[in-house]
């Protein structure tokens, strides 16, 4: 079974992967789209982000991943 990819960003390049992917910080600190300022992202549990909670995206998806613990555990689930 192939595993599923993942990447995650640094804190210097998290502004730029964004920027690329279509999306902007609102005035509150949340990931917007960018074509939508009031569209928030959200991660598969329906839960708006901050760019400071910003871990990464699943490769080949918009899945955005919190950087709490929660979200982690259930990445490393996902990819083993």
């Amino acid at each position: 079974m192939e595993k599923d990819s993942v990447i995650i960003f640094d804190e210097e390049s998290k502004l730029k992967i964004l920027e690329i992917m279509g999306k902007v910080i609102d005035s509150d600190g949340f990931i917007v789209e960018k074509s939508d300022n009031t569209q928030r992202v959200l991660t598969k549990d329906g839960e708006e982000i901050k760019l400071s909670e910003f871990a990464g995206v699943r490769k080949g998806s918009e899945i955005f991943i919190k950087n709490d613990i929660n979200s982690i555990l259930e990445l490393s689930d996902i990819i083993e």
